[in-house]
């Protein structure tokens, strides 16, 4: 399938609004003004990463359903998302392992039980983790998702091959996102009548999160209906005019800021470890879901040859910022402990950008030697494909 250039920016954006929120958590500046709470909303781009799996590991499911294109074959799927997601993971890991070995005001490295735990990427489950490995319990979440996609995508392409198909499927992924939004409010007051491990886990597990992958599974059958000209829309409706609109991405984008302020708002709850109400997480869940769906459709947006968000897709910085979007992720918060550990520096104190301005540095950097040296190598390995089987003489 043809690369779609703009996903590589939302993955770096994504990236980035992460890395913005654990800065200023660390340093305090999360709970001091408004701008704090915009900073602290940067956990939205786990949202965003949700989205994009979804969107980009079903449509090839799609596309095999509406357009008979190749079915997926499961075992190679599985080789490329292995590769793709644990051999950087696992270096990180040692990293996050080495610093709290040698450094005991983190906690040190705990028992056996938690450090296999994240060998097998299972903190998600356990509610144990690392202080520089906090932002991982997604990763659990992911892999979930990764095992589920051969059975949603095979249940998907029969559907889609049926009259109405696109419909059902649409119909499907809000179902999956009401389910979602409803466990939210669930772990929320699960979590007011004192619950920790089980709230916590049903809120991050792949159906408490359910909005946030079904606005890409949404999205993507969409954008495939709409290559096969199976949309099941009359030209002049309603919905088609709605689709319309999500074609501009101005207006996707304009949209999204104001989904944000709104996320950052009080209507979204507490931006510190304080547990929202149930309206609360339900509201900050389904404006996250927003803001991933409109970002996404931003992304999708035809660039007219000469536009500035041509220019943009097409350069390599912006792939270059999708190919080590990853280590960003994984890296990020182990730096910005070493940095506290060698100043000195307590908790949630500090200057934000003079925080800010190193952290950012000495990721990209240890992101950029992932990418080059693990990830890259790794991953052209995983997708080479294998050399044809000669023909036997006769």
């Amino acid at each position: 399938m043809k690369r779609i250039r703009l996903i590589d920016g939302l993955r770096a954006v994504a990236a980035l609004l992460v890395l913005l929120s654990h800065v200023a958590f660390w340093t305090g500046a999360s709970g001091q003004d408004v701008v704090g709470r915009l900073l602290a909303r940067g956990d939205s781009g786990v949202a965003i990463f949700f989205a994009l799996s979804a969107f980009l590991l079903l449509r090839p499911w799609f596309r095999h359903g509406l357009l008979d294109t190749p079915r997926p074959r499961p075992r190679t799927y599985a080789v490329r998302r292995l590769a793709r997601i644990l051999p950087a993971y696992w270096l990180a890991l040692v990293a996050v392992l080495v610093v709290a070995a040698l450094a005991s005001s983190t906690g040190g490295t705990g028992s056996w039980p938690k450090v296999f735990a994240h060998v097998l990427v299972l903190q998600g489950l356990t509610g144990q983790t690392y202080q520089s490995f906090t932002q991982t319990w997604s990763l659990t979440t992911e892999l979930t998702f990764y095992l589920a996609v051969p059975f949603l995508g095979a249940a998907a392409s029969r559907a889609l091959r049926s009259a109405g198909g696109v419909r059902t499927i649409l119909a499907r992924c809000g179902g999956l996102a009401v389910v979602g939004l409803a466990l939210q409010g669930v772990a929320m007051a699960w979590t007011g009548a004192g619950s920790q491990r089980g709230a916590g886990v049903l809120a991050t597990s792949i159906v408490g999160h359910g909005a946030w992958f079904a606005v890409g599974a949404a999205i993507a059958v969409t954008a495939t209906a709409r290559d096969a000209g199976r949309l099941p829309w009359r030209p002049d409706g309603r919905v088609m005019a709605w689709l319309r609109l999500l074609r501009s991405a101005g207006t996707c984008l304009l949209a999204a800021l104001a989904v944000y302020v709104l996320a950052a708002s009080p209507l979204a709850g507490p931006v510190d470890l304080t547990a929202p109400t149930v309206a609360e997480g339900v509201a900050k869940e389904l404006l996250y879901a927003l803001l991933a769906g409109l970002l996404l459709a931003a992304a999708l947006v035809p660039t007219p040859a000469g536009s500035v968000a041509e220019a943009v897709g097409r350069h390599p910085a912006t792939h270059w910022a999708g190919d080590i979007s990853y280590g960003v992720f994984l890296w990020h918060v182990l730096v910005l402990q070493v940095i506290y550990l060698a100043t000195g520096r307590p908790l949630f104190s500090g200057a934000f950008w003079w925080v800010l301005l190193p952290v950012l540095g000495l990721t990209t950097a240890v992101a950029s030697l992932s990418a080059q040296l693990v990830e890259q190598p790794v991953l052209r390995r995983a997708h080479r494909r294998p050399a044809p089987v000669p023909a036997a003489r006769e």
